[in-house]
């Protein structure tokens, strides 16, 4: 039996010992619900935390008792506790309370009586509030919890009907609950490159490009019917459509759609033949959501869209591979360029939505010489297979695409069975390359350039090397940082006995 802080009349301990007996009455069917959303914002030291509770179904009820848990006892000034709407009922009862649990100071109880008299008790419905304090060091930056932990009722000292926390159901109070905010996300790629739709081809055509969203209200939930605004600007120099509506080039409108079940989208769409220039349209979606707290929040997101001719870069090379270390390698070079800012990479895992990954590759602007590029992509998708295609971005904005190109990505390792050494790549170069090559077996390794004249020209690798699979990139220099003359250069793999040597070109 509970140890409570506080004596009590006699009479009215033992009434109220019996309300917890185990006869069933006729209180088992009764339902109990908690008023407002559970929750009671800024409250600060010394504040009241009322639980408003509805109790249906009550049947000839002269006996309650209610017991109260809070999650941190110091956080509350339980002695203060009070019950109050207990209406006619209130007013015929000897009350106990509140009492403090000794054994268990987070728990506080209340309960009361009808000592005698021919009352026939209450029925129906009843709306009761119970009301805790927080103490004097509690502060708005606090957070608790106050549940029921136990409601009894009963008509007499035979027979009572008890609830606790598991009946109860979710009669809980959050003080001080965390701020949640609603969310704006993109649901699709938010930087997108897209070949032009064939003049005249209509709805349904290679070039459409959906931006979609999803708006979360402040609970979570994904909320229909809020308004999500669209506004796109048509930057480039072709028309574009907008859910079929023309939007002309050099143009910004705004377009409002309602979210279903969170969701939110527009479709785009531009046409263009092969002399049609590069068409780019900036989209930013926003709209506005309360918080937890009922402050309103401006919630947004950016997208980009960019339609290019297919027409493909002119390249000499374009290649990639998986290094040791799970990252794809990508190379490219090129015989000449013009005018040319630099190289946007694209990644896609079905080879039909592409989206941009890492920073622009400076180009070289005009140059009728061979260069050669690389990127390292290091944040890879989870998948079988990435596709890549490059974007050449020229200095008055035009644009021309690479072709496609196919790398696997082997979830496991698989080590090599044989020692080999592949031909560099891209081969020739400027002003740098990759060698790749096989261990089978540890080994003592070693990779060296050599000039025609079999004159030791760079050491890159010396040291012990586990089976797999190496690149190492050569800048075409020397062991002492000089730039090497264009020519012919050997390469030479020694490990344990193994021994292989190809030849390359660096140009200027």
């Amino acid at each position: 039996m509970k140890r409570l802080r506080r004596g009590a009349p006699l009479a009215l301990a033992l009434s109220l010992a019996l309300i917890s007996g185990a006869f069933a009455g006729n209180n088992a069917g009764v339902t109990f619900s908690l008023s407002g959303n559970g929750s009671a914002a800024n409250v600060g030291p010394g504040a009241p935390v009322a639980l408003e509770v509805t109790a249906t179904g009550l049947d000839s009820v002269k006996q309650f008792r209610v017991a109260l848990k809070v999650s941190d006892a110091s956080q509350f000034n339980l002695e203060a506790t009070t019950i109050s709407g207990l209406g006619a009922m209130q007013g015929a009862f000897d009350f106990l309370g509140p009492l403090v649990d000794i054994d268990d100071p987070t728990i506080v109880e209340m309960a009361g009586s009808e000592l005698g008299g021919s009352s026939p008790g209450t029925s129906g419905d009843l709306t009761f509030t119970v009301t805790v304090t927080t103490s004097a060091s509690f502060t708005t930056a606090d957070q608790a919890t106050v549940s029921f932990e136990l409601i009894s009722l009963a008509f007499d000292n035979t027979a009572s009907d008890a609830f606790s926390a598991d009946d109860l159901g979710d009669l809980t109070m959050t003080v001080n609950p965390p701020i949640s905010d609603p969310v704006l996300s993109a649901t699709s790629a938010t930087d997108v490159s897209a070949d032009y739709s064939a003049v005249g081809s209509g709805a349904g055509s290679d070039g459409e490009v959906e931006v979609s969203v999803r708006f979360a209200d402040a609970s979570g939930a994904a909320a229909s019917g809020q308004s999500i605004e669209f506004s796109v600007t048509n930057s480039g120099s072709e028309s574009i459509t907008i859910d079929g509506a023309e939007l002309a080039a050099g143009s910004s409108i705004s377009v409002n759609v309602d979210s279903d079940a969170g969701s939110a989208s527009i479709l785009l769409d531009a046409e263009g033949g092969g002399d049609a220039g590069s068409t780019s349209a900036s989209v930013l979606v926003s709209t506005s959501a309360d918080n937890s707290e009922g402050a309103t929040q401006d919630l947004s997101a950016d997208f980009s869209v960019t339609w290019d001719v297919p027409v493909p870069a002119e390249l000499a090379d374009f290649g990639g591979s998986v290094t040791p270390q799970s990252e794809v390698v990508l190379a490219w070079a090129v015989p000449s360029q013009s005018n040319n800012l630099g190289w946007e990479v694209f990644r896609s895992v079905d080879n039909e939505s592409f989206d941009r990954v890492g920073d622009m590759v400076t180009g070289e602007g005009t140059l009728n010489e061979l260069r050669t590029y690389e990127f390292l992509d290091q944040e890879l998708p989870t998948a079988d297979f990435v596709y890549y295609y490059l974007r050449q971005v020229d200095f008055d904005g035009s644009a021309a695409r690479s072709q496609t190109v196919e790398v696997t990505l082997a979830s496991v390792q698989v080590l090599p069975t044989v020692m080999s050494l592949a031909q560099n790549f891209p081969n020739p170069f400027n002003p740098e390359t990759t060698i790749r090559f096989d261990i089978a077996t540890e080994a003592s390794v070693s990779v060296r350039i050599f000039d025609i004249t079999g004159q030791l020209v760079r050491t890159l690798v010396s040291d012990s090397r586990a089976a797999g699979s190496y690149t190492e990139l050569w800048d075409g220099r020397t062991d002492t940082g000089v730039r090497v003359g264009s020519g012919v250069y050997f390469y030479e793999l020694k490990a344990g006995s193994f021994s292989s040597m190809k030849k390359m070109t660096f140009v200027q």
